[in-house]
């Protein structure tokens, strides 16, 4: 997201733009929107040469991870954020899971893995987990964290797709 908003701020030649300069907005357009009722947000970039990138947020937005990945059985979503750019998209989910985070983690370990991805990151712990991974063919990475609750786990992945 801040390298959407980020792009709006700067000219071809790299150049940070003020707001006086009329040409700041000249070159790239977009919207932003709030669902008074849900609290959904909704916005939309498309820079300079013509690149659209939407960026939707909520409870009711679709929490779709990019295959091989999915939720966990009984898992219940919390709030999805998707990025999407050109055929890239970034997918982060905050859920809760009857799991217990080891159980979680290694749920994701045994996926990671049985798919090509090279873990980058294991670290268990009494307090929480954190796994992450990336698997150069198709471009992608995933970040797993996840903390133990008294009931259950709640965790929160994302997965990264040729964005970034």
């Amino acid at each position: 997201m801040a390298a959407m908003l980020i792009s709006a701020c700067e000219s071809e030649d790299g150049a940070t733009r003020t707001e006086e300069d009329p040409s700041a907005v000249a070159d790239a357009s977009g919207s932003y929107t709030v669902d008074r009722e849900t609290g959904e947000v909704r916005a939309t970039h498309t820079d300079a040469q013509g690149v659209t990138t939407t960026l939707a947020a909520g409870e009711r937005v679709d929490p779709g991870l990019p295959a091989p990945f999915a939720l966990p059985r009984g898992a219940t979503v919390i709030r999805a954020t998707r990025v999407e750019q050109g055929e890239g998209r970034l997918v982060t989910v905050e859920f809760t899971s009857d799991m217990e985070a080891a159980e979680l983690t290694d749920f994701y370990r045994k996926l990671a893995k049985s798919s090509g991805f090279d873990l980058t990151s294991d670290l268990p712990g009494e307090s929480g987990a954190i796994l992450a991974g990336r698997k150069t063919a198709g471009a992608m990475t995933f970040t797993l964290q996840a903390k133990p609750q008294d009931s259950g786990t709640d965790a929160q992945i994302t997965v990264g797709q040729g964005i970034g």
